[in-house]
């Protein structure tokens, strides 16, 4: 008398030992999405976030207020 896991319940045990789930491990495909979704509003509101002091950088009043620009668009990007 076998007991019969499925993947899915393999995988929620998985995540539940808060293992780290790499983008190669098997996973459920709604998980996967959700995921991406998630992955792709992360990198759009970064590159968003970075466009506002970029485009100040040119009108800064002085090379300190240039270099905080500078470094907050760098650590946007």
């Amino acid at each position: 008398m076998g007991t019969n896991v499925s993947l899915e319940d393999k995988f929620q045990a998985y995540v539940d030992a808060e293992n780290r789930v790499e983008p190669k491990d098997w996973m459920p495909e709604k998980y996967r999405k959700t995921l991406i979704r998630q992955i792709s509003q992360h990198a759009h509101s970064e590159i968003i976030g970075m466009q506002p002091e970029a485009n100040w950088i040119t009108r800064a009043p002085s090379l300190r207020a240039k270099l905080i620009l500078l470094a907050k668009v760098q650590d946007e990007a």
